[in-house]
């Protein structure tokens, strides 16, 4: 008795998840979670150099928004300057992400990208530090 009831759920545990997948998720989520999130750039490197402001204020936040606007702003400027907006876009065939500004585009390689860091090398030498973000602290 106790065997038979093992088969029979066993059965029907496996049959029903015959046609269940796992559905990717789109990378767009990871930087801005469907609405807007707030990104610490915690790291600028040239190679093996570290140009990182050493004070907290004088480093740069990246807000990207579901609507793919990005909008840059200095931590000391917050609240007093607008922040300088950018278009991004996604490319994950190309392993890049990219801004639109309004002299030039900024395009990246894709080195990281998780929930809790990204990690953005520039092509092209649109810019001139590798940048590490991670979701702005809580303090």
């Amino acid at each position: 008795m106790k065997f038979s009831c093992h088969l029979i759920l066993s059965i029907l545990l496996l049959s029903s998840c015959g046609d269940t997948g796992i559905e990717p998720i789109d990378n767009y989520i990871l930087l801005h979670d469907n609405s807007s999130k707030v990104w610490l750039i915690d790291k600028q490197l040239d190679g093996d150099k570290d140009y990182t402001p050493l004070q907290f204020e004088y480093k740069d936040l990246i807000v990207f928004h579901e609507s793919q606007n990005a909008y840059f702003h200095r931590l000391k400027d917050l609240g007093t300057k607008p922040g300088i907006k950018m278009g991004f876009w996604l490319d994950q065939s190309k392993n890049e992400i990219g801004f639109k500004g309004t002299k030039k585009d900024l395009i990246f390689e894709i080195i990281s990208l998780t929930r809790t860091k990204i990690v953005l090398k520039p092509k092209h030498k649109s810019f001139k530090y590798t940048i590490v973000l991670i979701p702005f602290p809580e303090y």
